[in-house]
């Protein structure tokens, strides 16, 4: 009787100790669940895509008014570059002094 009333209180202990142990593991994956969804809202704010008008000056390329205007949502600069050539109807890499070009950015406002 006396092994018996052992073997009952071991198993007891048992599952007590596996229970814990989901708890704890139910809290960490609910917790690290609750990180990657923060750190992917971060990544994932919202921006929206405007364009304007730019006037080119003496100097002025392709590269250095993408290098100006240039932003996180673009992989590189030649991306970008590639943008306003096809958004202006450019063949080559060599804009006119004095032109007006249009140009894409991104703001976070709305408008």
């Amino acid at each position: 009787m006396k092994r018996r009333r052992n073997t009952r209180n071991r198993r007891r202990i048992q599952l007590i100790a596996m229970f814990v142990c989901f708890l704890l593991c139910t809290g960490f994956a609910v917790q690290n669940s609750a990180r990657k969804i923060d750190a992917e809202s971060d990544l994932t704010r919202i921006s929206y895509k405007y364009y304007k008008s730019y006037y080119v000056e003496t100097g002025d390329s392709l590269w250095s008014i993408a290098k100006e205007h240039i932003s996180d949502e673009y992989s590189d600069i030649n991306e970008y570059i590639a943008e306003v050539k096809q958004i202006n109807h450019l063949q080559g890499d060599a804009v006119k002094q004095g032109s007006h070009i249009c140009i894409p950015y991104y703001s976070m406002e709305h408008k």
